[in-house]
């Protein structure tokens, strides 16, 4: 396989964005999510330090698409709440 254990991991630096790609948007929590920095995320996947399979390319899009979803989804009900009160 073409990626490192050490990336994927739980604690690794794309460790949230494979967790978000496979687990769904429920296993990660609001700080989980707010802590991931997407540009950072990208440019790691677009230029990986080790080679990356397309799949695994894709799916860590894919996880990166879901957390920046989910911050939108925060931001929104955020804005929500401060025009309602």
């Amino acid at each position: 396989m073409f990626y490192s254990q050490i990336i994927l991991a739980k604690k690794g630096p794309l460790g949230k964005v494979w967790l978000a790609a496979h687990w769904g948007d429920k296993k990660l929590g609001r700080p989980a999510i707010f802590s991931t920095d997407i540009a950072t995320s990208v440019e790691s996947i677009v230029n990986p330090t080790v080679p990356l399979a397309l799949r695994v390319s894709g799916h860590l899009l894919l996880g990166v698409v879901r957390i920046y979803s989910r911050k939108v989804k925060y931001l929104m009900h955020d804005a929500q709440e401060t025009m309602a009160s």
